[in-house]
């Protein structure tokens, strides 16, 4: 039995895809439809540059953007979801990716599901999930990995800083407390920074910082709740 889901013409809603594979994506979208008749294939494209350009010409505007985490034009999985939610399009990330640090780091960069291509069975429910409002669905396959993966391993000076900085703490009152100099707080924010991007998080702002150190828990949840 189909599910109904709501669209902006009440009734079908257009899938697209960004994948630099066209033998999927053509393969993904000729299975849509079959699975559920609510699905009508979209555009198809390369990168999220031509995706966009593709679009504008598109007959009627997707509903939901299929994307996958790594595109050979080396673009960043952050910059994607950010300019396709700039657009107001829903993302739904369905990667190739195995590995746990590239897949921990889709957390918290905007997209509304993320499904591992292996799962391909749970595509239409990802779908439908995001279509009726869920904004954090995660395939059961992909929280398996995800909560297990760990962190990048920092020393107990890093860790220091990374938690004084994250809530709010800036250099100089960082440097007082931990009873260094503050050139010594930027070298440990730098490496903790390069740590981070190497494990595959993408960590450009503070509160990108504050994010990982709660996910791994190097700031304890209640007690920053408490100081919040």
């Amino acid at each position: 039995m189909e599910i109904g889901i709501p669209a902006a013409d009440g009734g079908s809603v257009v899938v697209s895809i960004v994948d630099d594979h066209p033998d999927l994506c053509h393969g993904v979208l000729a299975r849509l439809p079959q699975e559920n008749s609510s699905f009508v294939a979209g555009v198809m494209a390369a990168t999220v540059p031509e995706f966009l350009v593709l679009e504008g010409a598109a007959a009627r505007r997707s509903d939901v953007v299929l994307l996958d985490l790594t595109l050979k034009d080396g673009s960043s999985p952050a910059e994607n979801v950010a300019r396709l939610k700039d657009g107001r399009y829903p993302v739904v990330i369905y990667t190739g990716e195995e590995r746990a640090e590239r897949l921990q780091g889709t957390l918290g960069i905007g997209a509304d599901a993320v499904v591992r291509k292996e799962e391909a069975e749970r595509l239409e429910q990802a779908l439908i999930a995001v279509m009726n409002g869920d904004k954090a669905w995660v395939s059961p396959l992909m929280a398996a990995v995800v909560l297990a993966a760990p962190g990048p391993r920092l020393s107990p000076a890093q860790v220091g800083v990374l938690r004084l900085y994250a809530t709010g703490l800036p250099a100089q009152h960082i440097a007082s407390v931990q009873g260094c100099s503050p050139e010594t707080v930027k070298t440990h924010l730098k490496a903790v920074k390069a740590r981070y991007v190497a494990n595959g998080d993408d960590v450009y702002t503070k509160t990108d910082l504050l994010r990982v150190a709660l996910r791994d828990r190097h700031v304890d949840p209640d007690w920053y709740l408490r100081g919040q």
